[in-house]
């Protein structure tokens, strides 16, 4: 594989084909994947490098834009390189999806992986009749079929799953904080890597929720977990479930919710780049509903319920605190 495809992959500068052979060739042996990771680590500590001088908010509307998550990589060499990209932001996470079947039981199976393109959902059939309805910029990963002893899927972004009852499979879905644990029901969850937490929503029947080292979290419908990143801390609250999975008919519900969240949710729906500039701002907490409305018509009903400012540019949107 010629380095330069390789760096052009990392650079996110690849057509869906030209990614798909890059991915191919990363999975084949563990001397690709070696190469592939010191690449990246390259890649990583130069990025960091040129944001170094930059404000904390700067730095963190750069790495905003990049949708793919980092996962461990085996060899210690890259841990710090890794620590440090984590606590700035998380990037590349389609990257998470290509090499998390390193560490599922499912890695020696034929893995499909299904994506929302263009801005658009899509629907999912799995092997054993389950649906899924990915929401923008998701990603899927699953078995051709599905083992005997259980059914496990993996999810980078958000999806409304309804799941066939099997007593004798539970059905998994492994997000990057925790593993949603399923015989069969229909349940919502949101784990983009750079939102500011992970949730799950039962909508009808039970799910678990399974940590390493912690004890298993029971739901009940309408029920909400609320894993807070930073705090690393898990939260549970009743919620109206149709509010939650309103995503589907282009509606967005908020609650006290940070207005950093509100400005990805907005930046993943409309493609457009959103910065952040007052650090107040970004710990805003805003309640409202934006029911299909275009960005602009979105940032004006921000403007005249909040204390909010912003400013159209040619290709990003400027958010400030009213003085």
């Amino acid at each position: 594989m010629q380095e330069d495809l390789l760096q052009k992959y990392l650079e996110n500068k690849l057509g869906p084909e030209e990614k798909e052979l890059v991915f191919r060739w990363i999975k084949k042996d563990g001397e690709n994947q070696k190469k592939f990771n010191v690449l990246k680590a390259k890649h990583v500590a130069g990025a960091l490098k040129n944001i170094s001088n930059e404000e904390p908010v700067s730095a963190f509307n750069i790495f905003q834009k990049k949708r793919n998550l980092n996962r461990l990589y085996h060899s210690l060499a890259y841990a710090a390189i890794v620590v440090l990209l984590i606590s700035v932001s998380f990037t590349f996470y389609k990257d998470h999806y290509n090499f998390q079947q390193n560490n599922s039981s499912n890695s020696n199976q034929d893995i499909l992986i299904a994506q929302s393109e263009n801005g658009a959902k899509k629907k999912v059939i799995l092997p054993d009749g389950s649906t899924v309805i990915l929401n923008i910029d998701s990603y899927l990963e699953y078995p051709i079929n599905f083992k005997k002893e259980t059914r496990e899927v993996s999810l980078v972004g958000e999806a409304i799953f309804d799941i066939v009852h099997d007593s004798l499979r539970p059905f998994i879905v492994m997000t990057e904080h925790y593993d949603v644990k399923v015989l069969g029901t229909t349940f919502n969850v949101k784990s983009y890597p750079n939102d500011t937490q992970t949730e799950t929503t039962l909508i009808t029947g039970k799910v678990e929720l399974v940590r390493e080292k912690e004890e298993p979290i029971i739901l009940a419908p309408s029920q909400q977990a609320v894993f807070n990143k930073a705090k690393n801390k898990m939260k549970i609250g009743k919620v109206i479930s149709e509010d939650v999975v309103a995503w589907q008919k282009g509606t967005l519900v908020f609650k006290n919710t940070p207005m950093q969240q509100v400005a990805l949710d907005l930046e993943r729906n409309h493609n457009k780049k959103i910065i952040i500039k007052s650090s107040k701002l970004l710990k805003y907490e805003y309640t409202g509903t934006l029911d299909n409305l275009s960005l602009e018509e979105s940032l004006q009903l921000l403007k005249v319920s909040s204390p909010i400012e912003f400013k159209i540019l040619k290709n990003e949107i400027i958010l400030n605190m009213k003085e």
